[in-house]
């Protein structure tokens, strides 16, 4: 990593692919002696994620039906967050990584052998799952079908893709996953059903919207789901920017960062929440002191109002000139 700190990142939106859906629960540190662990883990080394589609046993439509679903963006690193695994069965949880800066996360399920079979993936960021297509998969392979699956991928008539789902959740859920990030996904968001699934793009909305409750009830379904996880934090902190919510998001992001410290694109988006909604107050630059040099601090202190056009304030001029000792926590804005 460079001298200067990470800073400004864009609000990123998920990579549009499918995932699992798991009933096992998972624990948070991985059995290193698995086969099925070390199978899962070359695979998406490969950078792709077209293998994963080839380990699919659950639509009956061919990998070559299936692969245009899933962008072929490059996997720039991966993180296998939570595994379990018994004799006929194994749960994973996956955090992806993309050279963009954008991340995903997914839930795999399915049975160990050599190779392991999926037998159901989910994906947090639109709510799409696989086994929700299996239902659907007469239908898909009927003329209508093939009429929706071929209109995926034609972006500017978005009231024909919405006329031939027929309001089939498993077909709204596949076109959402298609336009995550892209022009076509506000009209594919208002033809979403309710569901109480945990998904990503309700996260935002309600982050977007300011609706506590909604936020509330996403981001707890969330980290049950993913745990702990920093990059979900910096995910809310990209939004907060965006939506300007960093009112009631940046302490929060603060006390996220205390207990993920070696993350330092959260110490960022936490500071830059803090820099937007308390611009005048040093103290959490005072805290990431234990992690960085204060230069190294002023760098980004320094990008974040030159975005806004806008002079650093003088008190962070000043600390920026200190040696100041740490603090404890308890001591934080």
């Amino acid at each position: 990593m460079s001298s200067r700190f990470v800073s400004m990142f864009r609000w990123c939106s998920t990579l549009s692919l499918l995932a699992a859906l798991l009933v096992l629960p998972l624990a948070a540190h991985s059995d290193d002696n698995s086969n099925t662990l070390s199978q899962l883990r070359a695979d998406l080394s490969q950078g792709q994620l077209g293998v994963l589609l080839q380990r699919q046993d659950i639509v009956p439509l061919p990998a070559s039906t299936i692969k245009p679903w899933v962008q072929a963006q490059p996997i720039d690193r991966f993180a296998i967050t939570g595994f379990n695994e018994s004799d006929s069965r194994f749960a994973a949880r996956v955090r992806l990584h993309f050279p963009d800066g954008a991340i995903s996360f997914l839930r795999l399920e399915g049975a160990p052998a050599n190779p392991y079979t999926l037998t159901d993936w989910y994906d947090y960021s639109s709510g799409m799952r696989l086994t929700a297509l299996l239902e659907e998969g007469r239908w898909l392979q009927s003329e209508a079908g093939k009429a929706f699956l071929e209109a995926l991928g034609e972006s500017q008539n978005q009231a024909r893709v919405a006329n031939l789902a027929q309001g089939r959740p498993a077909a709204l859920k596949l076109w959402l996953t298609q336009c995550l990030g892209k022009p076509c996904e506000r009209i594919a968001v208002e033809h979403q059903l309710e569901s109480e699934q945990p998904m990503v793009w309700l996260l935002r909305r309600a982050i977007a919207s300011g609706g506590m409750d909604q936020y509330r009830q996403q981001h707890d379904a969330l980290l049950t789901a993913l745990g702990d996880d920093p990059y979900l934090w910096w995910l809310e902190g990209q939004y907060a920017l965006e939506y300007q919510q960093c009112a009631w998001l940046a302490s929060p992001l603060r006390e996220a960062w205390l207990r993920h410290q070696e993350v330092l694109v959260l110490a960022d988006v936490a500071l830059q929440c803090t820099l937007n909604h308390t611009p005048e107050k040093t103290a959490f630059g005072t805290a990431l002191t234990r992690q960085l040099p204060v230069a190294t601090i002023m760098d980004s202190v320094t990008a974040f109002f030159a975005a806004h056009n806008r002079s650093v304030p003088e008190n962070w001029r000043r600390w920026g000139q200190t040696s100041l000792p740490l603090i404890p926590p308890s001591d934080q804005e």
